[in-house]
């Protein structure tokens, strides 16, 4: 198969990956927006500020994979990781600095507070590579 073919034809490769992806973001889309209503003793009142950007990144994750799904084209994967991957970093950042959780209200729980920023710094730099990886592949690829 010619380059020029792979560039042009669209892979099915992806799609046991898109729709686990789907189903997950619609998962977690109900799960983020019933949290205030189970007045679980860990969220405190930022939460509500970041709510917002939580629903905006899973709205536009189930987009960028349902368009992957339908449309497996080589440069649109690496377009939409990109676009994905930047919008998992201003999520992880805005958690990050508004961080809307406290575990201390929880009995020995209270260790997740250092571990999270954490988790959260090491998320982002993963999503940082992405962007970076999948904007190299989608200009060079291209170039070809």
């Amino acid at each position: 198969m010619s380059e020029e073919t792979s560039v042009v034809k669209p892979r099915k490769r992806h799609r046991g990956e898109a729709i686990w992806s789907i189903i997950w973001n619609l998962i977690f889309l109900y799960i983020i927006n019933n949290v205030p209503e189970w007045d679980l003793p860990f969220i405190n009142d930022r939460y509500a500020t970041v709510l917002w950007i939580l629903n905006l990144n899973l709205i536009l994750q189930l987009v960028g994979w349902a368009l992957i799904l339908l449309l497996d084209f080589h440069w649109l994967w690496h377009l939409v990781r990109a676009i994905l991957d930047a919008a998992s970093l201003v999520v992880l950042l805005t958690l990050y600095f508004l961080y809307p959780f406290d575990f201390s209200m929880i009995g020995g729980w209270s260790w997740l507070d250092v571990v999270l920023p954490i988790v959260f710094i090491i998320g982002m730099v993963a999503s940082g590579i992405g962007v970076i990886a999948h904007l190299l592949k989608l200009i060079f690829r291209s170039s070809k």
